[in-house]
């Protein structure tokens, strides 16, 4: 009679510190993911390209923890390593992520970024150096191995594996079927372009209250900007009757001959060219939507080759353009930081956010950016005055705001003493 043996599968100590170490590799990502969704807000979802570039990211860290182990002849650390150092990542990505969010001035010079980046480094090689723990003389020159060969790893990955963004807005990536610009063909039609809409300018009547209008979209690869242009122009028709004096000026890759670019050479005659009709007793409304940081507002359209437009340049552009009373309204991060600069007596400049904070809502797809759709959907079509509209689009913007758990954007107002005459009277024709 034949003995039967019974095996099992016994799963070996040995296989837990590697699993742990896996598990904090995943948790990195995770926390990279939820501090992303804290600063771009809800509505977006997981790239899958920034999940294998992550992927990627995390194999070619821990190759370079295995080639330094190696050579100090500490393997025996390889799980231990792995796991307290991507444990340490997800700190540092929540951390640094949050500080993106309160404190964005840090991240506009280069040095500052240097500077975060430096510390972080600091930090991780101190912590793998740390575990080497041994007689002083032998910690120093395995620390200096370790040091320069996770330094080395770490270049790699910045170089050719650098993603910021594993949490992405529907239709914000690249299409599959993207087609350039003809960005020769683009310029050859500027001219063009400009001259129809210049035109089609209904003249000023003198004596009579008019209404003149600019509206631009400053980023070429987000439809919301061009969508905002041709909303915002409607309701400004439809409030104020400037649908005949209204230009148009926008940046996109979908439809990049739809409208005149919206560059700093168009914006500089579009003004002038609302500043030579404009007369005393009319109103001038200029709207500019796009990204922004401190006194610079986006003017983005890469394969054209434009340049942003900074706070004192467009002052000078309103200054040389012989505009008068004019209400400004700038939907873009940052966009309190142009108050400064566009206060006047016979102005009203409205900004999205404070001069340290930022907007909402700008993707690919969407109809209106978070305040625009507060300010103009919302507000200015119920009530035409602009600053009984604006703690009406204040109201609802901190109210969705907070629902979302984001920052508080904290848009701004600036009133000039004589720009009330002239809107009074706007809204008594």
């Amino acid at each position: 009679m034949e003995s039967t043996e019974s095996f099992t599968v016994e799963h070996p100590k040995s296989a837990r510190p590697a699993l742990v170490a896996l598990a904090a590799i995943v948790l990195s990502w995770l926390a990279e993911i939820a501090a992303q969704m804290g600063y771009f807000g809800p509505g977006g979802e997981i790239s899958h390209w920034g999940v294998q570039t992550a992927v990627a990211q995390s194999a070619v860290i821990v190759a370079g923890l295995v080639i330094a182990l190696g050579l100090v002849r500490r393997m025996d650390l390889l799980a231990r390593s792995v796991t307290l150092l991507f444990l340490l990542m997800a700190v540092l990505n929540l951390a640094l992520w949050t500080l993106f969010r309160e404190a964005p001035q840090l991240y506009q010079t280069e040095a500052g970024v240097n500077l975060i980046r430096n510390l972080s480094h600091l930090l991780q090689v101190a912590l793998l150096v740390w575990l080497l723990r041994a007689p002083l003389r032998q910690w120093l020159r395995a620390g200096l191995v370790m040091a320069v060969v996770f330094l080395g790893t770490k270049d790699i990955v910045l170089r050719w594996f650098s993603v910021d963004e594993l949490y992405v807005f529907p239709d914000a990536e690249w299409a599959e079927d993207y087609t350039p610009v003809d960005v020769e063909a683009l310029y050859d039609v500027q001219d063009r372009l400009m001259g129809e809409q210049v035109a089609a300018l209904a003249p000023q009547t003198v004596g009579e209250t008019e209404v003149f209008a600019l509206a631009l979209g400053g980023t070429a690869d987000q439809s919301v900007f061009l969508t905002e242009v041709e909303s915002v122009s409607a309701i400004l028709d439809a409030q104020y009757g400037s649908g005949m004096r209204t230009l148009r000026l926008a940046n996109s890759h979908d439809h990049p001959t739809r409208y005149p670019m919206a560059n700093r050479a168009n914006l500089a005659r579009a003004l002038k060219e609302i500043g030579t009709r404009q007369g005393e007793e009319d109103l001038a409304i200029l709207f500019l939507t796009s990204h922004g940081r401190e006194d610079l507002f986006s003017l983005d359209f890469p394969e054209a080759g434009t340049t942003d437009l900074t706070a004192p340049e467009f002052r000078q552009m309103l200054d040389d353009s012989g505009i008068g009373a004019a209400m400004i309204v700038v939907l873009a991060c940052y966009s309190g930081s142009f108050i400064d600069d566009l206060a006047a007596p016979d102005r009203l400049v409205i900004a999205a956010a404070r001069a340290d904070r930022t907007s909402f809502g700008c993707r690919d797809g969407a109809e209106w950016t978070e305040f625009g759709e507060s300010f103009f959907h919302r507000a200015l079509r119920a009530e035409p005055d602009p600053r009984k509209a604006f703690p009406i689009a204040v109201e609802d913007v901190t109210r969705k705001e907070l629902a979302d758990e984001l920052t508080p954007s904290l848009p701004q107002i600036s009133q000039g003493a004589e720009i009330g005459l002239v809107l009074d009277r706007v809204l008594a024709r």
